[in-house]
């Protein structure tokens, strides 16, 4: 019923047991023979301690049932899968070169590594309930489910390994039941195979003396070596739940109850043979213990169930062992073990109260966590130091916890046991782990202290934490910082396992660099000799895995290792996505960095990975291509890590990070291209554009290859090491091809082979850049950024240059796109001559010129919005410049491309990608004008006719199209075509249906108010709004006088038609309009001032050749001669009537420089009826457009006093010889006396109150200090020198004061021109009377004649025959015969038209 069998391998030689057993040390090997009363076989070395852990069930409870239950007849049919017990080879000695291992995840410090060995029984059911143990003196591995036993090398490089495998006796019937315990014992005498010992919970015990012996006896069907036997003297209830090996004492058994019993399994002559022995304390004062009497253990209930630990402690004798037994609220004590049955309690000490104190005193975060909720999970012995040999007592490593209800803070104590007493040395808290104890766990948390001591593990159910124990080497440097308080943490680190309901690590060891045995003679077969202090771990879901501290020296140095945020990087970039991995790459919420050095330790990491500079990934490779991917793959996982942890990196970052992504997808686009055309190149050509450009690279941009190194391959050097600088490498495309056009001995097949790869090299990279980023943005968390075409339409604040645009990489495409137009042009579609290129290189060239044009567009749109986005003038100017040349070249580019490579529809797409609606306009209304001349054509085929009448068709949807998905942009563009043309009627008539974009394009634009008010008229009759426009044009815009006053005229009656009519009030005419016509009025009646000058000065002009001879003549002849002095004057004259002869609209001002500053040859003023009257007429002038009053009484004054000065006053004062009539008759003809009375006349003084005749004295000084508004912003010395000019007449003015009394001739003009009105009214009101007398009658003849008249020819129509006359045809298109009048060039409407 004991029989074990074994799943592979022949009948192994059985060794006969009557042999005397002989030492297998190597410290015996050479002793004396030993006497005959030594029956045992074991010696010194033969046993040690922390070799075998003992095999534990935590608690006694139930678990959580698993997923299916084992069977034992399942089995058989699994152990006959390995037939043959293969040879053992020597290579399993070499630990780490060709061990099969997979390196699960590494870092400077440790290394986690997948063994390959597992029982296919493991592997396939990877949801059976199990536990085990890994024993590395032996190379042997345990697990034990309910029913069977596994014992296999785990440590050698065979995926299937030859495994023993047990039926265990006496198994549990339900799997929610606690698994057996095992352990590996020590080999036998007649063996060189380690033996088995089981342990059934309940209390059933199973020895098997060699594991490979009872195998080969199953295997032949003899009779097992195995012994049974059960535990007498247990409790009800009670179950074992842990089980020690303490050899060469024996082993230990721990109970549910608390209590301990020791167990062998020889007798003393080396003897199979099972019994167990429950530890009692002497009598004396330590016989209180927990493991005193029955008595007492009965009768304690503090420690029942409480044994947190049992370890055995460092081997001294043989047959002799110390065992020490913690419990979880931190009583200790210390068991003198022997062979023989004997044992002795040798120390107990309560160390509960002391350790919490210590820690609290150690770590201020546990201050406020109770006493209650401290335990202690696991400890190990310490190595003993030269120093320790002479001091009392055992140096153990607890593992502790205290909790509050969400953590658990655990922490490793240096402790002293002695006699009675526990000594704390030290505390560490472990900061990097705080998830609480998983009470379901199958396996209990364990730490472990491989020598030489340096480093820790402690292993929970799902993580192991790496925790140095070495102490800084001494120096001045560490002493003062130690007084600073700034010593850098030891090393501390979490081996995360997924939290899958299949992964768990359900079984532990430990591997120890130094060649000491311990526990279990060494099996030289199976030996594993470990190069570093390690911990094995027996995985569910996962397998054997190690963790293994590789770099022990640099714990201990100065600068000792730290856990940073790169380093988590790499492990989780470059084994996080490992296919079936069972670590975890999450992160910790212990572990959190600062976003900032997660965002530098990413941007450093990526530059690695770019540059080939990362360990991970190697620099060399047979395929370029599939490392280019590798290291792109790396960067995608970076990205997806980084999101999936949610870090809250910067914006920049994330751009810099998806940038160098770009960079490396760009680089792997172009080498796929470039490996292709190599591949199709003869033998003897093999060198393509990329090699040229990588040697004209600066060897300052770049990285040398060395020659002695074997980097012979610089095209594949750049693409290993230099991707990062990527952008200065493609402008280089547009130079190669620039040197070979230039050249002028290149062949053009030449050099249109270099065209067509230089544009691979520019397509490849920015395409699949740009490509690259629209599809990825959300991976590198810029989701929220506004992009289109991979291009940003804002943001660009804060960003540095963007390597996809620049300044040589948009300069170069842009030109090497002129380039390639140029070049295409000339050869494509041409008749074929000597040394023509390739047709097919020129069609490629052809087809793959839209992508071009759309990558320079692309690169050319986002330099110019990053460099307007800048601070810089300079930068602001160049973005002006920039946004010029790139709308002028795309335009070009797209037109050439529709009509000359008859690529029309890759040109409209391009156009409504870009909205380059113009363009687009341009393009669809040429193909719309092809399709109609077309469809003119005489004799036209009707198939040609049906594809161009489609064509048409397709073209007009496109347009329908546009609307719709461009809206008023596209009508826009499509109307500013129109207009450009000349082809307003159709603009007006066509596309109705899109009527509203028409009235809201010609609304929008003052510019086409010409057309606007016509379209609102005749086609939205809103008479408001043509008036509207017509009104603002001629009030704000318009230059010519005739056309000003047409739209006036036109806007006054619109104005009036879209008004209601009140019979009480007549028109209405609110909401403004009315001081809109006001001011018309006012413009009308400045232009009918225009009028009557030019009329004046028309017939000097009449024979003038053109407008610069009719300027010249009419400054001749009404020049004024009185101004040579007076530059600034001079000028203003020849300006005003500049603008008078040339019909440009005059300002108030103007006319008055006008009116006040020309001459009249001193012509009489009765002689000359506009004479009479130019100076009323300037004041009418600043009475109809001038509207501030500090202006128009400035404006006055000056008029005033140039009329004044205008006659010769000192001739009028001197009377002497004159009779009264000859002075008043002298004094009629002077310009005041005129200008008085035509102001009486026309009643301005009534009209305007603040027009009124000035005397000399408030004239004087008008601009002598201050000019008019109107000259506020030119020069200061302009100002100076103008009002020098009004000095001079402000002085001729004074002199007349002075000398000649015009202030008294001032008075008698005025009462002379008054008393003259009067008597004029009178006479014509009498002269009136009498005419509307002759009226009344002669319009009563009149009507009396109209009516006899109207009554004969309506008579005389009733008497005739009908008549019928044909209608004149007019067919809406020009004069009434329906030719059309005028062929202008096309656009030439548009200069008239377009107003500014």
């Amino acid at each position: 019923m004991f029989s074990p069998t074994v799943n592979a391998g022949a009948p192994a030689p059985v060794r006969s047991s009557r042999r005397r057993p002989r030492p297998h040390s190597n410290e015996n090997s050479i002793a004396q023979p030993k006497s005959k009363r030594v029956r045992s076989s074991y010696d010194d070395q033969t046993f040690a301690p922390n070799g075998t852990p003992e095999m534990e069930e935590a608690k006694n409870n139930k678990v959580a049932t698993l997923t299916r239950r084992e069977s034992p007849k399942e089995v058989p049919s699994q152990r006959r899968e390995i037939v043959v017990r293969g040879k053992k080879s020597k290579g399993t000695d070499r630990a780490g070169k060709g061990d099969g291992s997979v390196v699960l995840t590494k870092n400077d410090t440790y290394t986690v590594s997948k063994l390959p060995a597992l029982p296919d029984q493991i592997r396939a059911d990877i949801a059976a309930r199990q536990h085990g143990a890994i024993y590395s003196d032996s190379g042997y591995a345990l697990a034990l489910t309910h029913s069977h036993a596994f014992v296999w090398p785990y440590a050698i490089n065979i995926p299937s390994p030859e495994t023993f495998t047990f039926a265990l006796p006496h198994s549990n019937k339900h799997i929610t039941d606690p698994l057996p315990l095992g352990s590996l014992v020590s080999p036998s005498a007649s063996s060189s195979e380690p033996g088995l010992v089981v342990v059934i919970p309940t209390g059933k015990i199973t020895y098997w003396e060699s594991i490979a012996s009872a195998a080969t006896l199953d295997l032949i069907k003899l009779k097992s070596n195995g012994v049974g036997s059960s535990i007498p003297g247990m409790l009800s209830g009670e179950t074992v739940v842990q089980l020690l090996n303490a050899e060469t004492a024996g082993f230990v058994l721990a109970f549910s109850t608390g209590r301990l019993a020791y167990l062998r399994v020889r007798d003393g002559h080396g003897r199979p043979e099972v019994s167990v022995q429950f530890l009692r304390g002497s009598s004396g004062p330590l016989a209180g213990g927990i493991f005193g009497s029955l008595r007492n253990v009965l009768s304690s209930t503090a420690w029942r169930g409480d044994i947190a630990a049992v370890r055995a402690g460092p081997q001294e004798h043989v047959g002799d062992r110390n065992v020490v037994v913690a419990t979880g609220k931190g009583r200790i004590q210390l068991w003198n073990l022997q062979r023989d049955g004997q044992n002795a309690l040798h120390g107990e000490a309560e160390g509960r109260e002391a350790i919490v104190l210590e820690m609290k005193k150690a770590e201020p975060i546990l201050f406020d966590l109770s006493i209650e909720t401290f335990e202690i999970l696991d400890f190990t012995f310490m190595p003993r130091t030269p120093e320790d040999r002479d001091n009392e007592g055992d140096r153990l490593l607890l593992l502790t916890s205290l909790s509050n209800r969400y953590t658990t803070h655990y922490t490793l104590v240096d402790v002293v046991l002695r006699r009675d007493q526990l000594i704390v040395e030290d505390v560490r808290l472990l900061k990097s782990y705080t998830t609480p104890v998983n009470k379901n766990a199958i396996s209990k948390a364990r730490i472990y202290l491989p020598n030489p001591a340096l480093v820790a593990y402690v292993v929970f159910d799902r993580a192991v934490v790496v925790v140095s124990r070495a102490k800084q080497v001494e120096s001045p440097d560490s002493q003062l910082r130690s007084e600073n308080h700034t010593l850098s943490p030891s090393f501390e680190d979490v081996v995360d396992f997924r939290e899958d309901t299949n992964v768990e690590i359900v079984g532990s060891g430990m591997e120890e660099p130094q060649n000491i045995p311990h526990g279990i003679e060494e099996a030289k077969s199976f030996k594993y000799k470990a190069k570093h202090p390690a911990t094995v771990l027996l995985v569910r879901g996962g397998g054997v895995i190690r963790v293994a501290a590789t770099d022990i020296d640099k714990l201990a140095s100065n600068k000792g290792q730290q856990v940073t945020a790169k380093s988590k990087l790499e492990q989780a970039v470059f084994f996080g996505t490992m296919a079936q991995n069972p670590l975890s790459f999450a992160g910790r919420s212990e572990f959190q960095f600062p976003p900032e050095e997660v965002g530098a330790a990413a941007l450093e990491l990526s530059l690695e990975i770019v540059a080939s500079r990362t360990p991970f990934i190697p620099s060399v490779s047979a395929s370029l291509e599939q490392h280019l991917k590798r290291r792109a793959t790396a960067l995608h996982d970076l990205a997806k890590h980084l999101k999936a942890t949610g870090v809250e990196i910067d914006r920049l970052t994330r751009w810099k990070l998806l940038w160098d992504a770009e960079r490396m997808t760009a680089a792997t686009i172009i080498w796929q291209r470039y490996d292709a055309l190599i591949r199709e190149l003869p033998e003897d050509q093999k060198r393509g554009l990329l090699a040229d450009l990588v040697d004209h690279i600066h060897e300052d941009l770049k990285t040398e290859p060395v020659a002695e190194r074997g980097e012979v391959d610089r095209v594949r050097h750049f693409f290993i090491h230099d991707v990062f600088r990527l952008e200065l490498a493609i402008p280089w495309a547009y130079q190669m091809l620039k040197y070979a056009w230039t050249n002028g001995q290149v062949p053009p097949s030449s050099v249109m082979e270099t065209l067509s790869q230089s544009n691979d090299v520019m397509i490849c990279a920015l395409d699949g850049a740009f490509d690259f980023r629209m599809n990825n943005l959300r991976l590198y968390g810029l989701q929220s950024e506004i992009i289109s075409h991979g291009i940003l339409e804002e943001g660009y604040e804060g960003l540095p240059e963007i390597w996809t645009s620049t300044f040589y990489i948009a300069e170069n495409i842009r030109k090497q796109t002129d380039l390639v137009s140029a070049l295409l042009g000339d050869f494509w579609n041409k008749p074929a001559a000597e040394d023509s290129p390739d047709p097919t290189t020129l069609e490629k060239i052809r087809l793959e010129h839209p992508t071009l044009i759309d990558v320079a567009i692309r690169s050319n749109l986002e330099r110019i919005r990053w460099v307007s986005a800048q601070d810089s003038p300079q930068l602001q100017m160049q973005a002006e410049g920039l946004q010029t040349l790139q709308f002028n070249a795309q335009d070009k580019q797209l037109q050439r491309l529709a009509d000359t490579f008859a690529l029309p529809d890759e040109a409209m797409r391009l156009a409504e990608k870009h909205e380059i609606l113009q363009t687009l306009a341009t393009v669809l209304m040429y193909e719309v004008g092809i399709c109609a001349d077309g469809l003119r054509i005489p004799g036209i085929d009707e198939e040609n006719y049906e594809n161009l009448k489609k064509r048409e068709q397709d073209l007009r949807d496109r347009m329908d199209k546009s609307f719709a998905n461009f809206g008023a942009s596209w009508a826009a563009a499509l109307y500013e075509y129109y207009i450009g043309t000349g082809e307003i009627q159709q603009m007006l008539d066509d596309y109705q249906n899109q009527r509203a974009f028409l009235t809201a394009f010609l609304r929008d634009k003052p510019e086409y108010a010409k057309i606007g008010w016509i379209h609102e008229i005749t086609r939205e009759r809103d008479y408001d709004e043509a008036a509207r426009m017509l009104l603002e044009l001629g009030l704000d815009r318009e230059r010519d006088v005739w056309s000003k006053k047409v739209e006036l005229s036109i806007g006054k009656l619109s104005r009036m038609a879209g008004r209601n009519y009140s019979q009480a009030n007549g028109i209405l005419i609110p909401d403004g309009g009315e001081s809109e016509l006001v001011r018309a009025n006012q413009e009308l009646g400045l232009i009918k001032i225009q009028d009557l000058v030019y009329k004046y000065i028309y017939p000097t002009i009449s024979t003038a050749i053109d407008d610069n001879a009719e300027v010249q003549l009419a400054l001749e002849t009404h020049g004024n001669k009185g101004l040579k002095q007076q530059f600034s004057f001079m000028n203003l004259l020849e300006s005003s009537m500049t603008h008078l002869v040339k019909h440009e609209t005059m300002d108030a001002f103007c006319l008055v420089d006008l009116l006040t500053l020309m001459g009249d040859n001193f012509r009489a003023m009765e002689q000359d009826e506009f004479s009479m009257s130019r100076f009323y007429w300037a004041l009418e002038a600043i009475r109809l457009g001038v509207t501030n009053k500090e202006e128009k009484l400035l404006m006055q004054r000056v008029i005033w006093r140039r009329c004044l000065l205008r006659d010769d006053w000192a001739a009028m004062n001197n009377t002497e010889a004159k009779d009264d009539q000859f002075v008043e008759d002298q004094l009629k003809t002077t310009a005041l006396y005129w200008t008085l009375k035509a102001c009486f006349k026309n009643r301005i003084f009534e009209k305007d109150l603040t027009i009124k005749s000035l005397t000399p004295e408030e004239v004087i000084g008008a601009c002598t200090e201050e000019l008019e508004q109107r000259w506020s912003r030119i020069d200061a010395s302009m100002r100076e020198r103008m009002m020098q000019d009004y000095q001079i007449e402000d002085d001729a003015l004074t002199q007349y004061i002075d000398t000649a009394r015009i202030d008294k001739w001032h008075q008698q003009a005025v009462e002379l021109a008054k008393q003259d009105f009067r008597e004029e009214i009178g006479a014509e009101t009498s002269t009136g009377s009498a005419m509307d007398r002759e009226a009344a009658r002669t319009l009563e003849e009149l009507e009396r004649s109209i009516a006899d008249n109207e009554k004969g020819k309506a008579e005389g129509m009733l008497l005739s025959k009908p008549r019928h006359r044909a209608k004149i045809g007019y067919d809406g298109r020009g004069s009434a015969s329906g030719s059309r009048s005028g062929s202008g060039r096309p656009g030439s409407f548009r200069s008239s038209l377009k107003l500014y």
